[in-house]
């Protein structure tokens, strides 16, 4: 495109020279000189329309990326949990320390149960005391004929609904007949260590 309207300008030139060398009328010189304006200007206006656009890329102002904050997430608060621990009292007396950390959970209630080993295999879940949530002292007593030579260890169970009402019914079979009044396995989700009972 550059080389064409070289070529036209030039052969504009040098029509304008011969032109004037033919013509020596002032009038006529100068009404082909501003016709030979008219043409460069309509060239050069021909040249502006037909230069090629400038790319989109280069014109483009790169966008900013926005800054995303991530969000703080609350702390959750930890699930109810008991740190146990126990001393001897008489031969038939225990004193356990129950102190409880974190939050309970909606529809759990939580049990103190004693397991009994004796030693077989043969392990019973006697549910003794339901927890309130927080920390407690209590004594632990076992009736005045339960052999002591099987070892005993206290834990803390979180029961649902229906496990929560069976501890009811077994704590209510240990007062009176002591018939069918504990649990043949472990029952509901522990949520403490064990601790040793020293009878």
């Amino acid at each position: 495109m550059t080389a064409a309207i070289s070529g036209l300008i030039t052969v504009i030139l040098v029509a304008a020279l011969l032109y004037v060398r033919k013509h020596n009328d002032k009038w006529t010189i100068i009404s082909f000189a501003a016709t030979v304006l008219f043409g460069f200007a309509t060239v050069a206006q021909v040249a502006l329309a037909a230069a090629p656009a400038e790319p989109d890329g280069e014109r483009t102002a790169s966008t900013p990326t926005p800054s995303v904050v991530p969000a703080t997430s609350s702390p959750t608060p930890e699930d109810l949990r008991y740190q146990l621990s126990s001393s001897p009292g008489d031969s038939h007396t225990v004193k356990v320390t129950a102190t409880a950390s974190g939050e309970p959970e909606p529809g759990l209630t939580y049990w103190f149960v004693v397991e009994v080993n004796y030693g077989d295999g043969n392990i019973d879940y006697y549910p003794r005391r339901k927890m309130t949530g927080r920390s407690t002292s209590f004594d632990l007593t076992i009736p005045a004929n339960a052999n002591t030579k099987f070892a005993r260890i206290g834990r803390v169970y979180a029961l649902d609904d229906a496990q929560n009402s069976q501890a009811e019914d077994l704590l209510t079979r240990q007062g009176a007949t002591g018939v069918d009044d504990f649990f043949d396995e472990a029952i509901g989700q522990p949520v403490s260590d064990p601790v040793n009972l020293p009878y």
